[in-house]
């Protein structure tokens, strides 16, 4: 167990915080029986604002300055969530306007990145992920920063070549006087 490489350690870190910070909402999601049909029915004109329940502009109120912005799809989504807000308690329901916050204000890159990190950690059995954590918990202060100072950047998508040279494309144009000649009877 102690022979796992910094690096192991290092990926195991990161799955370990995304799947921390994923858990409210995947616990909320699990436990609001939640009909999928009703929210896919949402219409535009009740995505303003103005026009959401008061529950639901109590559940989304760490979003409101930035609501206009979202685009309908996210809108959506964030309603969906908010379902199941009045059933949470007091404290899941302060921790859940906390991740809203910290989620709202991630760049898109960040968002996939963490998407990604959360899909990985999801095929990572609960044993592994124990066995992981206890691993990083054996840690000392100093290796726990050399080890977040040490994660790989990943790359959201394959880098393109682009081509040294542009080619052209020109076509020959002949001037007026040359092409009435050209096609005159002789």
């Amino acid at each position: 167990m102690a022979q796992r490489s910094f690096k192991h350690v290092t990926v195991t870190l990161w799955s370990i915080a995304i799947l921390a910070t994923s858990v409210v909402s995947a616990v909320a999601a699990q436990a609001a029986d939640v009909d999928t049909k009703s929210h896919a029915a949402v219409k535009p004109a009740t995505l303003e604002w103005s026009r959401l329940t008061t529950t639901q502009r109590q559940a989304l109120q760490p979003l409101a300055s930035s609501w206009p912005s979202l685009s309908e799809v996210q809108k959506k989504k964030w309603i969906t969530l908010s379902h199941n807000y009045a059933s949470l308690t007091p404290a899941n329901q302060q921790k859940l306007h906390q991740r809203m916050v910290e989620w709202a204000a991630l760049t898109p890159k960040q968002r996939t990145l963490a998407r990604l990190n959360f899909s990985q950690t999801q095929q990572v059995t609960p044993e592994d992920k124990a066995e992981r954590w206890e691993i990083y918990q054996s840690l000392t202060p100093e290796q726990k920063k050399a080890l977040a100072a040490s994660v790989p950047k990943l790359p959201l998508a394959p880098k393109v070549a682009k081509p040294a040279t542009p080619t052209r494309v020109t076509s020959i144009v002949r001037p007026a006087s040359a092409a009435l000649a050209a096609s005159a009877p002789r």
